[in-house]
């Protein structure tokens, strides 16, 4: 079977056509991640009557406990006998499919699973399953999973608690509506979204009112001593130390916005946030100014994401040589044309 590329309707119709589905995510699933996937988890159950399971291999950020329901927190090779679709959501690239032990707990080899459809809004997505719809100037995930759902809303309506899950997808991708991923098709959607009960006030709650004490020390401590500025004022960085991390009992699975406190800081172009995770490091950068989009730097490191939101998973160097890294490709990237 051949690969094709799908419109909203044609993936919405190939959902109704089968009837044991398995919604993957990416690893270390963020808000659009969790949200796609739950909610569509739950529209699939509750208005179409199928079999869906999402499966998370970590559980979302504790902020969000009042939000999420269930899911599936294990899932070996022999399982995917008892599904005849998977539905892969908001992940551009096979090694960041969370997929538990099916291939070294990293990789999904579609010719010994079920089909997979590939809904996903980065650019850069090379999953290249037999049927994908990738939109890149979708805001989310959550937003092409409500939009195939609006397309069956006649006959399969839209319970609220779906459309909760989906407008944090869209809330935590644009934060709040912040950022330039957000047009005006983004807020139509959400307005959809609002229409069939979504609850607002939950979302923003969870997403922004919700910060546990240790993480607001964390970051505290992480600007009084590891901030950093450079380039006149365009590059705000910032390492943390394994330290830190103990002793405020604090996991980055919770770091969702940490990085936006150094976005905010005026003068900022570019921002950077990175730590070690066991061998490696992970790395995110942000970007405020459309003239320098850091998804290109990222993808020439290895790494992936949006334009305007990246990240980088770099091995065999030292806190100092991310840093030296990280300071040229910045220069670089800030560099006038000339």
């Amino acid at each position: 079977m051949s690969n094709k590329i799908l419109s909203i309707p044609e993936a919405a119709k190939l959902l109704l056509e089968h009837d044991r589905i398995l919604i993957l995510t990416h690893e270390r699933p963020d808000g659009d991640a969790f949200g796609s996937a739950l909610g569509m988890q739950e529209f699939l159950r509750d208005c179409c009557g199928k079999h869906a399971e999402a499966y998370l291999p970590s559980p979302p950020a504790s902020r969000y406990s009042t939000l999420v329901g269930s899911y599936k927190e294990t899932l070996s090779p022999e399982e995917l006998a008892n599904y005849d679709l998977i539905l892969l959501l908001d992940c551009a690239n096979r090694e960041r499919i969370a997929s538990g032990p099916l291939v070294d707990g990293k990789t999904l080899p579609e010719r010994e699973a079920p089909p997979m459809l590939n809904v996903d809004h980065h650019a850069g997505n090379d999953i290249d399953a037999r049927r994908n719809l990738v939109i890149p100037n979708a805001a989310a995930a959550s937003q092409i999973a409500a939009e195939m759902a609006l397309t069956m809303d006649g006959e399969h309506k839209i319970l609220p608690h779906a459309a909760t899950l989906w407008l944090l997808g869209i809330v935590t991708d644009t934060g709040a509506f912040r950022f330039t991923n957000t047009v005006g098709h983004t807020l139509r959607v959400a307005a959809e979204l609002l229409d069939r009960g979504a609850d607002l006030e939950s979302v923003v709650n969870a997403s922004y009112f919700s910060k546990p004490l240790n993480q607001q020390r964390f970051e505290t401590e992480l600007l009084e001593t590891q901030e950093k500025v450079a380039l006149d004022g365009q590059y705000v960085y910032a390492y943390i130390p394994e330290e830190l991390f103990r002793k405020h009992q604090f996991d980055m699975r919770d770091g969702e916005g940490v990085i936006d406190l150094l976005r905010e800081v005026a003068g900022t172009r570019i921002a950077a946030l990175f730590y070690r995770k066991g061998d490696a490091f992970k790395v995110s950068l942000r970007s405020k100014d459309l003239r320098f989009p850091v998804g290109p730097l990222a993808r020439s490191l290895g790494g992936g994401g949006h334009q305007m939101a990246a990240g980088i998973t770099l091995t065999g160097t030292t806190p100092e040589g991310v840093e030296r890294l990280l300071l040229e490709k910045v220069a670089a990237l800030l560099k006038p044309n000339e």
